[in-house]
């Protein structure tokens, strides 16, 4: 879905505007995510040209794996973004967004990755990986 959004983690040390096609939320139950967010991590993703950066001197990158690596913020200790090797895309954690954001949760992937602690009741389509689609 085309939109304008806009972003920023606690401090504000880190704001950007969101122009183009915003994929629909994916909560990411992957023991990354867990272990980044303390909980599942809920992300949309555009693609990187439809990002600018109204300020960014507080964002750090963190290569996470060898495929993959997460943007936070280094004041304030927001979890921001995650980004593939080799793509075009960026995901950006939902809860970053200024509200309204008229996105929308799609569905749970790495189910099998999720804590024990909580249950996933919503009827959402759940996998056990990254969807092909």
């Amino acid at each position: 879905m085309k939109k304008s959004l806009t972003a920023s983690c606690l401090c504000k040390g880190v704001k950007i505007k969101t122009n183009g096609r915003h994929r629909n939320v994916s909560n990411c139950h992957c023991i990354q995510c867990r272990k980044t967010h303390g909980i599942y991590g809920a992300y949309s993703n555009v693609k990187d040209k439809d990002i600018k950066y109204l300020n960014k001197k507080t964002l750090t990158w963190f290569k996470s794996s060898k495929n993959a690596k997460r943007g936070f913020c280094n004041k304030c200790g927001a979890s921001i973004f995650f980004k593939f090797k080799n793509t075009d895309n960026i995901s950006i954690a939902a809860g970053m967004f200024d509200k309204p954001t008229k996105l929308k949760t799609m569905r749970n992937i790495f189910i099998g990755s999720k804590s024990d602690f909580y249950k996933i009741t919503d009827r959402l389509p759940k996998f056990n990986k990254y969807p092909k689609n």
